[in-house]
């Protein structure tokens, strides 16, 4: 196979967690089927091993957790001689095959191997006191978003929710008359539709249109991902991984991916992006207050000023604060609490937080809304677009236009989209290809 991925990920400085091909099953350990693994780990780490984003090589995926507490002994009615002679062949294949044929070709240091992932399931506590957690309590657990604050790990090594693909997707593979919820097609490409129904209504109204349906979905997911993924930065360096499930699909389909079967990014990849930004601005609603934490993963201070205001939808700024703050080097440290004895009640669902820190080599801003989106007070933008070149837009609203999205039809991609626009702020965007005709959703439109 082609080394590219591994090339890319050199040039890049991202680390690579290399699983052997074994998941979410039980695998032979006669001699024949050992003897070919083997073959394979060989011809395998000897290709991979001497790319220097290959961090970690891992024996297997969901193998042990599923063993031990997804019910297979008595779904598949499996005697005692049977699950001893399974669970043998499992410590024949992780415990001792591919360790010691690691052992045979790898250097100390290049030699970090685990067994299985996770290593301790998500139902008991251990699994957030060590080693690395695949926390599904939300969405399989249908347990709210907010429990990502509260279960954080050391390593949490697979965590998800779904969102829809977008429309032109749907239509790949949907006639247009089925272009609905109840078409069969379209629940063919969408097994979780009862799940994500479930926690849309916890945070959104739910639109009618099917068009709007999968906007809303995109923006539930990447707001659920937004928060698992901030809580994890927030506790370094107590965890010090997050790896959301899942990238991409390997078909057209309703799923966990942040980039669909075509490479559109969905809402989750553009939050993603911000998420994982070196520099982080995170505000977490602590009990009596807000706190203002920013994770910096640059091995590098930086000087500068931490800007807070609540700002109206309708561009009046109702308080602010300047602070001139020193970030530390790899570090995450909250910078800022505000009391919510400080806050009118009146103005949670017309405003808004917005944080800023500025130093001679950064500007970071992130917006913080008190309430769920489905509270949110807000009033019909006027947006408009202005053409800077063939590739540049500029955006900019009257009031705040809440979750921005730009489509066209000629597939554009663009530099940032359903991103909130205050007013009197103009937003730069850029995009892949010359498009005339921008069409402009926000969170309003669809619900009113």
């Amino acid at each position: 196979g082609s080394d590219a991925f591994y090339d890319e990920c050199d040039k890049n400085g991202i680390l690579v967690w290399q699983d052997f091909m074994f998941a979410c099953a039980m695998y032979p350990g006669d001699e024949d089927y050992l003897g070919n693994v083997k073959q394979e780990i060989i011809d395998n780490v000897n290709r991979l091993q001497n790319h220097p984003s290959l961090a970690i090589w891992c024996g297997n995926n969901e193998n042990n957790e599923a063993w031990h507490n997804w019910g297979w002994q008595k779904q598949y009615k499996y005697s005692n001689t049977d699950s001893t002679k399974i669970w043998n062949d499992y410590e024949r294949l992780f415990h001792q095959l591919i360790p010691k044929t690691l052992d045979s070709l790898l250097s100390k240091e290049k030699n970090i191997y685990w067994p299985s992932s996770p290593s301790i399931g998500w139902g008991r506590k251990e699994s957030m006191l060590q080693g690395d957690s695949h926390y599904w309590g939300v969405w399989w657990g249908k347990e709210p978003f907010e429990m990502y604050e509260k279960k954080v790990g050391r390593f949490m090594s697979e965590y998800g929710f779904q969102g829809m693909p977008n429309l032109q997707t749907f239509k790949s593979f949907t006639a247009s008359e089925d272009l609905n919820l109840k078409s069969e097609t379209v629940r063919l490409h969408l097994v979780g539709y009862e799940t994500i129904e479930e926690y849309m209504k916890r945070e959104y109204e739910i639109p009618k249109a099917f068009e709007d349906y999968i906007y809303v979905s995109q923006l539930l997911q990447a707001n659920g991902m937004k928060i698992a993924i901030e809580a994890h930065r927030r506790a370094k360096p107590n965890c010090m991984g997050t790896l959301f499930w899942q990238l991409n699909d390997c078909w057209p389909v309703t799923s966990w991916s942040s980039v669909d079967f075509y490479g559109n990014w969905k809402a989750f990849q553009y939050q993603a992006k911000k998420s994982f930004e070196n520099l982080l601005i995170s505000v977490v609603d602590e009990g009596d207050s807000y706190k203002i934490y920013i994770v910096n993963d640059n091995l590098k201070n930086f000087r500068g000023k931490l800007t807070i205001k609540t700002i109206h939808f309708n561009g009046k700024v109702v308080s602010e604060s300047s602070l001139d703050k020193e970030v530390e080097a790899n570090s995450s440290k909250v910078y800022y609490s505000l009391p919510k004895v400080a806050i009118n009640k009146k103005n949670l669902k017309k405003s808004l937080l917005s944080v800023a820190f500025i130093s001679n080599e950064k500007k970071v801003v992130t917006h913080f809304f008190w309430v769920k989106p489905k509270r949110l007070a807000l009033t019909k933008p006027i947006v408009k677009i202005r053409h800077i070149d063939n590739l540049t837009i500029e955006i900019s609203s009257d009031v705040l236009a809440k979750n921005v999205y730009l489509s066209t039809n000629e597939n554009t991609h663009f530099s940032d989209n359903y991103f909130d626009v205050l007013p009197s702020q103009v937003y730069r965007i850029t995009l892949s290809k010359p498009s005339e005709n921008i069409m402009v959703k926000t969170l309003f439109d669809i619900l009113n």
